[in-house]
């Protein structure tokens, strides 16, 4: 369990950890319990090469363990302005260091690597301003990629042509989403109405905090689907935009 305190526009907020399993935490904020829960990048496992015993007589598929480079971007978990940023171009980073940290929500929340690897390049710098899935960082990590060549004798198989199917069309309509679970406090656009990308679309109160629900493109509202007063569960749909 871990306990912090927050002071927002003069009023003090208590907040508890109580448990995090994998994806979900426990939190009390003032004594009022809440269920979070936690974006994380998937991991790849790399199973290693099971030797195998004795010799064989058949036509044996060689193979071999060798280490390659890869590309992990560190993006935006939420909208917000950086803050700090703690690394530099070229410096080496290990899993659990914190990259920068960032005012989200009105909270400070520290940005961290998943991953060993170099600082690839940065993409951000103090003051500014982001919105969720922005780049934020590139690192370049390791990973064992395993090689297998295949017999030269081997058959070949003809293919065979199977039916293409064709891609469904992509609709155009794109949903914002509750972050959290709250109460609606303002509604700030109509159907048909234009904005642009960092726009205010609405204000909704969660955790005994005002946060702000942002356009992250330009776009024309579609439709608005909450109203001022109405309560809604995370992931709850507020506003369709096109």
């Amino acid at each position: 369990m871990k306990k912090y305190q927050f002071t927002i526009n003069g009023s003090k907020y208590d907040v508890v950890v109580n448990d995090v399993d994998q994806d979900v935490a426990e939190i009390e904020v003032n004594g009022t319990p809440f269920t979070v829960e936690i974006a994380r990048e998937k991991k790849t496992i790399n199973v290693p090469l099971r030797k195998q015993a004795g010799k064989v007589a058949t036509p044996t598929v060689a193979s071999a363990l060798t280490t390659a480079t890869k590309a992990i971007s560190i993006k935006s978990p939420l909208p917000g302005s950086i803050m700090k940023v703690l690394v530099e171009v070229g410096q080496k980073v290990k899993r659990g260091d914190v990259l920068m940290t960032m005012e989200s929500m009105k909270m400070e929340n520290n940005i961290m690597t998943e991953y060993d690897g170099v600082v690839k390049a940065i993409h951000v710098s103090v003051g500014k301003s982001v919105m969720q899935d922005d780049l934020l960082i590139e690192i370049e990590g390791s990973e064992s990629v395993q090689t297998v060549a295949q017999p030269a004798a081997a058959p070949v198989s003809q293919p065979v042509a199977q039916p293409v199917a064709k891609p469904a069309p992509k609709a155009s309509a794109e949903s914002i989403k509750a972050p959290l679970p709250g109460s609606i406090m303002k509604v700030l656009v109509t159907p048909g109405q234009a904005v642009k990308r960092g726009d205010v679309l609405l204000t909704m109160e969660s955790m005994k905090m005002e946060n702000s629900i942002m356009a992250e493109r330009d776009c024309t509202i579609k439709a608005v689907h909450v109203e001022v007063g109405k309560n809604v569960m995370q992931d709850d749909v507020l506003v369709d935009i096109e």
